[in-house]
């Protein structure tokens, strides 16, 4: 009788225990260097931020720290929408970038590695008193659109409330040059890439700045 009663309190008291086993393993996990533990609390896993610098001039962040490599793999994602109207020039800015950050630090923030994919777009009318090829004057428009993958080292400081800087380089097929093409006719002019955007040629240096705030 007592093995019965033994058994159907181990069937009652089994599913809270593995419950609470489950939710111990989600907020701890095992500095293997100190052999303390690191809680979740301590990593706050999703940020939420912005970014100012070169090439995207300001970004919506967004990144994850995942548990893989004992919390040291982070999925980002910037987003920079723009629409400004300067002197008259309309322009249209859409960038995107997908990646990963890789800390040394295993609370995910401090020195780390980072991986993207990074798309540039940009539209620019109403430009007036384009010389043209064929040697007219008038209204013109352009765009100028590349892909990189962008190699990149950073840090970020603080827990909540955090500071981020980055450093790096965009590889990939860029533009040589910028067609203007007339908004009244068929009339166009190219102009090198070096006279419009001189940072542009070989690739795209990266550097930018930004805060945050972490929870979760």
């Amino acid at each position: 009788m007592y093995t019965v009663k033994k058994y159907l309190f181990l069937l009652l008291f089994l599913p809270f225990y593995t419950i609470n086993l489950n939710a111990q393993d989600k907020d701890t996990s095992l500095d293997v260097k100190n052999g303390n533990q690191v809680s979740k609390k301590d990593i706050n896993p999703l940020r939420i931020g912005g970014k100012v610098g070169v090439p995207s001039f300001f970004t919506i962040s967004a990144e994850y720290v995942t548990p893989l490599l004992d919390n040291r793999v982070a999925f980002a994602i910037d987003y920079f929408p723009l629409r400004i109207n300067l002197l008259g020039i309309e322009s249209k800015f859409k960038n995107f970038e997908i990646g990963s950050n890789i800390y040394l630090n295993n609370k995910g923030k401090g020195l780390y590695g980072g991986l993207s994919y990074y798309t540039f777009n940009a539209e620019v009318s109403n430009i007036e008193e384009v010389a043209f090829d064929d040697d007219s004057f008038g209204t013109g428009e352009t765009s100028i659109k590349f892909n990189t993958f962008n190699l990149k080292i950073g840090a970020k400081l603080g827990s909540a409330f955090y500071f981020r800087i980055e450093l790096g380089y965009g590889l990939g097929n860029l533009p040589e040059t910028v067609v203007v093409t007339s908004t009244e006719g068929d009339s166009r002019t190219t102009l090198e890439i070096d006279e419009v955007i001189s940072f542009l040629g070989n690739g795209v240096p990266i550097f930018n700045f930004g805060i945050g705030y972490s929870f979760l």
